[in-house]
């Protein structure tokens, strides 16, 4: 194996290694579906509950593209906010028909459907992005961009925004740990967690823009600005399954399309 070979990703998952762009489509096809299906009410309450069978379609192609850990771990995060939203959504819009009532708390007809779309839309659209995320680095994302004819300077910007969440996520870590290596207390009610994570901002702060200052003199000294033919030695390539997985996103696509408007006009 060639040094070259070893800066190529090589992946057994077919689903996982597909080209960035057929993951794009399939993200975008499959958040349009969401918002056409979340129109569709059924039952007595007219309640959009078919989204919550389409939401099931995520976990299952996450679990056949092998990353159904990965996928939990980081959906965790996006569960808590939705039933967050959903308790919020579905007290605070008032109605005359009351579903549910507990003393003064009240679950009103408006508030659940409203729950149950904004909640499950959110579910399904964050669920597949998680899905592209963690089957794509962000190597693939930046080659993949520039191949497409992207200009290579706003292909950096774009990665590197992404990339500063996680380095940002990592620098907090550090510094809170350091924290409480030093005797502070950062864990216990809100409030103790308040004060000590507001100091923590400071030194974050400070050594992103020093990072930042680090990285700029680090792409001047690889000519990063020298306008010429770029080299690469990433090298993204395409397992063939791409078309196959198009034309089948197209089709479920058209399918659901077919199928609401089937319901509009009947």
């Amino acid at each position: 194996m060639t040094w070259r070979e070893k800066l190529r990703l090589h992946k057994s998952n077919p689903l996982a290694a597909l080209y960035p762009s057929s993951k794009l489509l399939v993200v975008l096809l499959y958040s349009f579906c969401t918002m056409l299906i979340g129109t569709i009410k059924v039952g007595p309450g007219q309640y959009p509950l078919w989204l919550m069978s389409w939401f099931l379609v995520v976990p299952v192609l996450c679990a056949t593209s092998g990353i159904f850990k990965r996928f939990c771990h980081a959906f965790t995060k996006v569960l808590a906010i939705v039933v967050i939203i959903f308790i919020v959504q579905s007290l605070l819009i008032p109605d005359k028909i009351v579903v549910w009532q507990l003393g003064f708390l009240k679950v009103y007809h408006s508030g659940l459907q409203s729950a149950i779309y904004l909640s499950f839309c959110i579910l399904n659209i964050a669920g597949i992005f998680v899905w592209m995320f963690q089957t794509t680095e962000y190597k693939e994302m930046s080659r993949a961009l520039e191949d497409s004819g992207m200009d290579y300077k706003a292909a950096y910007v774009f990665i590197s925004t992404l990339q500063m969440i996680n380095i940002l996520g990592k620098n907090s870590r550090t510094i809170m740990n350091a924290q409480r290596a030093r005797g502070v207390e950062t864990q216990g009610n809100m409030l103790v967690r308040a004060k000590a994570f507001f100091p923590s901002l400071v030194p974050l702060i400070l050594g992103a823009i020093t990072n930042s200052e680090e990285r700029v003199l680090t792409l001047e000294s690889k000519g990063f600005d020298v306008r010429c033919k770029k080299t690469h030695l990433f090298e993204l390539e395409r397992t063939g399954k791409e078309p196959v997985v198009n034309v089948i996103t197209i089709i479920i696509t058209l399918a659901v399309v077919v199928w609401r408007v089937a319901l509009w006009v009947l």
